[in-house]
Order: structure tokens, then C-alpha cells, then sequence
């Protein structure tokens, strides 16, 4: 069972979270990086358009959530650095902001517990604190969670 904790620092443009799951290693971070495995899981387990996802140094993502709602949700970023096995930085933006620029830096760090469980330790940070004040308000939280426990279902159902 995946499980995300999250916290959100008083005067900070940080949001920072700890996903621990019942997978190994390499299977977790392949989770990540294969494209076909992001789409299964990224967007809470929602449908997912996936416009562009080169997951090495210097390429890029843009994917769109399709809700259950009837909505669609556009996302987009950048990879800066994709290590295998050790960390993932990149950038997150929402496309549905008024104005664009409101991007997130954010770094993932992968690591092994043990060789059944696998740590995910998140830094994210906005370009303000308002920024990442609207992210938390959002609902943003409740969306990870769901990513989460999607990506677990997917794990397990691999053992």
C-alpha cells in the first residue's frame, strides 16, 4: 500500500512530501520514466493525453488530465536532470492559469528501504509563496494522494 505525507512549511514557497511504497526500487522509478506506466497512474489514475514525454536530461513533458468530471487538465515541464535510480528534477507547470509562468521546481529522490520498499522524497518549490499558497488551496494534496495510491495499485498488481 502506497503511502504519501505531506508538509507545507509556514513562511516558504516549499511543499514537501514523502510517498513510501511496497515496491522495489527500480520498479518505482520505471513507474516514473516509462511513459506508458506515467499515463497509468500520474493523473490520479485518470484518463491521460499524452502530448509529449521525453524523460532524459533536458527533455520535456506535456500531458492533459481527462476528469471524471468531463474536464480536461493540461500540465507541462521540463526534465533538468533524470539520474536513474536516484532522483528526477524538473519543472511543473498547470496550463490552466490565467497567465502563464507560475512553474514549480521539483526534485524527487528514489530510495531503497529495503528491497521490497521503496522511499520517494519530494521538494517542491514555487516561484512565490502566494504561488505555492493557490497550489495547496487547489486541492493539490487530495489529486497526489490519489496519483499515489493509483501508482500502488499499479505496483502491486505487478507482483
Amino acid at each position: 500500500m502506497a503511502h504519501l505525507t505531506v508538509t507545507v512549511p509556514e513562511n516558504s514557497q516549499n511543499i514537501l512530501g514523502t510517498v513510501t511504497i511496497n515496491a522495489p526500487l527500480e520498479k518505482v522509478f520505471e513507474a516514473y520514466t516509462k511513459e506508458e506506466l506515467f499515463a497509468s497512474w500520474w493523473c490520479r489514475g485518470n484518463s491521460m493525453k499524452v502530448y509529449d514525454f521525453d524523460c532524459q536530461d533536458g527533455g520535456s513533458w506535456h500531458i492533459a488530465e481527462q476528469s471524471e468530471d468531463g474536464n480536461e487538465y493540461e500540465f507541462r515541464g521540463c526534465f533538468h536532470e533524470v539520474a536513474p535510480h536516484e532522483r528526477i528534477v524538473q519543472t511543473f507547470e498547470f496550463l490552466g492559469m490565467p497567465e502563464r509562468g507560475h512553474v514549480m521546481l521539483e526534485k524527487a529522490e528514489f530510495v531503497a528501504i529495503d528491497e521490497h520498499t521503496t522511499e520517494i522524497r519530494t521538494h517542491s518549490t514555487a516561484m512565490s509563496q502566494s504561488d505555492r499558497d493557490g497550489m495547496v488551496a487547489s486541492g493539490m494534496e487530495s489529486g497526489w494522494r490519489q496519483s499515489v495510491e493509483a501508482l500502488g495499485k499499479l505496483l502491486e498488481a505487478d507482483d
